[in-house]
């Protein structure tokens, strides 16, 4: 397997790809904001529920989690990378009389204390098992029996208007790998499979899952950014940069800023459309 096969396929969640999602944490979290909010609304927290929250990132899922949840309930914010922890628990105490607090943690192997809990929620923070079938076992000992799973994955990359920009812009700056990758492989899109996903979801023990598209505009790059800023963030920040050789870094930003200008708004930055699978399951 290549270098730039790696790169698409390999994110170091907790290292390199942990800090740079700090970096660039407001960016990362407007531009999935739309699917979030969805997200959060379609799980319906009611008061005193015990949530936890897997691939939490910066933290601010799971305040607003512990927000839905007051008073009397808790929210439990996952994940592997310590730099993203440290920045969570930073926030940990904004506007929530809900205890919130934070653990540093692969969410595929990890016995959290508190649990088993109510609910379990999950902005994209699913797909990046090395082995989904013991992840989500996993995952289902997190949650009591009668609890209830909610995830976000994205729908299949040609589904998402903003990623098929992204590779059919920077398709000519990329040395394609010896062999097609695997579309299961961790990743971004590697539960984008329905069927596949039911599967992993009802070996785990979870029953028969509830799929509702979830399809809108997104904000590439975060709210209000031009669309060379967006382009650049791409290049510099996400997976798909990673594929473009440096010498040619500036040369894919001029041209994916050009792919992005049609959809520059205004004040509302390069909107194209996004694409994900709510999904819904019983413990």
């Amino acid at each position: 397997m290549d270098d730039a096969h790696e790169a698409l396929l390999g994110e170091d969640w907790g290292g390199d790809m942990g800090r740079t999602w700090l970096e660039n944490l407001p960016r990362f979290e407007g531009m999935i904001a739309p699917i979030g909010a969805a997200l959060l609304t379609h799980a319906a927290f009611k008061p005193g529920e015990r949530v936890i929250d897997i691939g939490c990132g910066g933290g601010g899922t799971t305040i607003n989690i512990g927000r839905s949840v007051s008073p009397g309930g808790q929210a439990v914010g996952l994940d592997i990378s310590p730099d993203l922890i440290r920045a969570a628990n930073a926030r940990a105490s904004l506007g929530t009389q809900s205890e919130v607090r934070f653990v540093c943690a692969d969410a595929a192997t990890a016995t959290v204390t508190g649990g088993p809990f109510d609910r379990l929620f999950s902005r994209f923070g699913s797909m990046f098992f090395a082995d989904p079938a013991a992840g989500f076992r996993n995952l289902r000992r997190m949650v009591r029996d009668g609890g209830r799973i909610d995830l976000a994955v994205w729908a299949p990359p040609q589904e998402n208007e903003w990623m098929a920009t992204i590779q059919a812009t920077l398709a000519p700056f990329v040395t394609p790998p010896d062999s097609p990758p695997d579309p299961r492989a961790p990743g971004p899109f590697a539960l984008a499979d329905t069927d596949y996903l039911t599967g992993l979801l009802t070996q785990a023990g979870f029953g028969a899952p509830e799929i509702t598209p979830c399809a809108c505009s997104l904000p590439v790059g975060g709210p209000a950014t031009s669309a060379q800023d967006a382009a650049r963030f791409v290049l510099t920040a996400t997976h798909a940069g990673r594929l473009v050789a440096e010498a040619r870094q500036e040369e894919a930003i001029g041209a994916l800023a050009d792919a992005f200008a049609p959809h520059h708004v205004p004040g509302k930055g390069v909107l194209i459309g996004g694409k994900a699978w709510l999904v819904t399951a019983g413990a």
